[in-house]
């Protein structure tokens, strides 16, 4: 979160920043700091500021750490997905804490992930479209998971056009392009490492060409994903 975002967030709502300041709970001299860039917005008001500033997006959300990614199961990937605004997890009316880049490559990197779960990537990732690509591109590839970004990229990318949103599509072939002279020689699965040897045989013969593309094993298209833009 910037200090140009909160000045920004703060004159969306046309408030000076003494109004600003009092829904925040916090002194008019500490927000003008804040909003100066003389301190860093401390994790512990990050939630208050979303709650508050509503035009502020969750990619504003400080970075919890790779010692976390761990601890997120399909459950709680579930959850943030649904807190983020998916629709096949909307239900779970969960709050969204994690941000989205890093929830997107904490589940990249999961040997085992549900299907509806993984399904849920591409839209995470047209809906964000703007997020930190350098630190997203960096991450996957220490984890040697870039294969998976450039797949669930290349879908993204399909769903933006089917959209005519252009100008997003065009975002999203450019980070792909990032990927292309790093794709890994080894064939991943689309998070399902564990997958018998008959479905895995069954996958190299009708993986589809997005997926055989950037090395990976899936039959996931486009056209499964229309719940993603229609809901």
């Amino acid at each position: 979160m910037t200090a140009v975002e909160l000045r920004q967030a703060r004159e969306a709502k046309g408030w000076t920043q003494q109004e600003a300041a009092a829904r925040l709970g916090l002194s008019q001299t500490y927000l003008s700091l804040l909003e100066n860039g003389k301190r860093q917005v401390p994790k512990s008001r990050v939630q208050r500021l979303l709650s508050v500033y509503d035009s502020l997006s969750p990619l504003a959300l400080p970075m919890r750490g790779q010692k976390n990614w761990a601890g997120m199961g399909n459950l709680k990937l579930a959850q943030q997905l649904g807190g983020l605004g998916y629709p096949g997890f909307a239900y779970m009316r969960a709050r969204a804490i994690w941000n989205p880049a890093e929830l997107l490559v904490a589940a990249l990197t999961k040997d085992e992930l549900e299907s509806r779960t993984a399904e849920a990537l591409p839209w995470l990732v047209l809906t964000y479209s703007d997020m930190d690509w350098d630190w997203v591109v960096r991450q996957t590839k220490m984890n040697d998971v870039q294969n998976r970004l450039g797949f669930v990229l290349t879908l993204a990318c399909l769903l933006a056009e089917r959209m005519n949103d252009i100008a997003v599509a065009n975002r999203l072939r450019g980070v792909e392009k990032q990927l292309h002279a790093s794709v890994l020689a080894r064939e991943l699965t689309f998070c399902n490492e564990h997958m018998p040897p008959a479905e895995r045989f069954w996958l190299k013969q009708n993986s589809t060409r997005e997926a055989r593309h950037w090395n990976v094993l899936s039959d996931l298209s486009v056209e499964h994903l229309s719940h993603a833009v229609e809901g």
